[in-house]
């Protein structure tokens, strides 16, 4: 099975788990009254919603360009994953304040013996789900489930701290310690909330990064210049301007060669050469890249400058 399918069905696969942790996370919050088990729901049904999105993504990415698109689909990738973020940060800050305003205010009761049942039964579930997306989403190369890893994986965290603070809950029911039960739900969603926070919010960011088109990390772009200065290490270069950016699982590579005016390729096919040769170089590096490499003799178009105006051409 090709890397498109894989990704394909695992998105799919992924998807059915977010709905029936929603409905499992809703179900038993009616039951409970913890508004923990809701947090958990409302992400997985977040989750879902995101995942429906994200299987369509993965089908057009894999398309060339169009009409509307002239460069692809690439961008939706990183923009799909920044709305998710945002979502997730907005239900965590919303879950913060209520969890907040309830241990001002007495705290608020749980059924703990059902909700121990859940925590357990969705920690276990989410942190499998967790594990399976990690390991495919390596073997195929898909941004789509790294992130789709990172989200059972908080899941799974939140769901196992769950578990331990509705068994605490339990103990105090069995120690009839009722001035304290009302505390663990409210606290338990205090604490998740905080400690989970980089999870979401650092792929937020690594997602909002490459919507706004920010440079890649210094530690790619520093094998792609390698690499690129090494293919061309043999022409007379005057300068090697070489700009990238990456957008969802696509490294875009632009290279300005700038070469003297004397300099003659001796045929359009040799500079194609030159560009395949740049392309060869690429791929030791371990990242999906598209090439243009553009000759020049002018230091205009190697400049960082937008404001290019060229002098009007001599009549000869």
């Amino acid at each position: 099975m090709d890397a498109a399918a894989t990704e394909q069905r695992a998105l799919r696969f992924s998807t059915v788990g977010y709905l029936f942790m929603g409905c499992l996370g809703i179900g038993f919050f009616l039951a409970t009254r913890s508004e923990a088990i809701l947090l958990d729901g409302i992400y997985s049904l977040i989750s879902f919603l995101a995942s429906i999105m994200a299987g369509r993504v993965a089908r057009l990415v894999g398309k060339p360009g169009s009409e509307t698109f002239h460069f692809g689909y690439a961008h939706f990738e990183p923009l799909l994953n920044t709305l998710r973020g945002f979502l997730i940060v907005g239900l965590s800050a919303f879950a913060l304040v209520s969890a907040v305003d309830a241990l001002l205010h007495g705290g608020r009761p749980i059924a703990a013996g059902i909700a121990v049942f859940y925590g357990v039964s969705a920690a276990t579930l989410c942190l499998l789900m967790a594990w399976n997306q990690k390991r495919l989403a390596k073997q195929v190369g898909s941004p789509l489930l790294e992130v789709d890893s990172r989200t059972w994986f908080v899941d799974g965290i939140i769901s196992t701290g769950a578990a331990a603070a509705f068994i605490t809950a339990f103990v105090f029911e069995r120690l009839e310690l009722h001035d304290l039960l009302p505390y663990v739900d409210p606290t338990l969603v205090v604490v998740l909330v905080l400690v989970m926070a980089k999870v979401p919010l650092e792929a937020l960011w690594d997602n909002l990064r490459e919507v706004l088109q920010v440079a890649p990390p210094k530690d790619d772009q520093a094998l792609v210049r390698t690499a690129i200065e090494g293919a061309v290490a043999d022409l007379p270069a005057q300068e090697v301007q070489i700009r990238m950016v990456k957008t969802g699982r696509y490294f875009y590579v632009l290279t300005h060669v700038l070469l003297p005016e004397d300099w003659r390729p001796g045929s359009t096919k040799a500079l194609d050469a030159i560009r395949c040769r740049i392309a060869a170089s690429l791929r030791e590096v371990p990242l999906k890249l598209i090439t243009d490499t553009v000759f020049t003799a002018d230091p205009l178009w190697t400049s960082v400058d937008d404001d290019r105006t060229c002098e009007k051409p001599t009549e000869g």
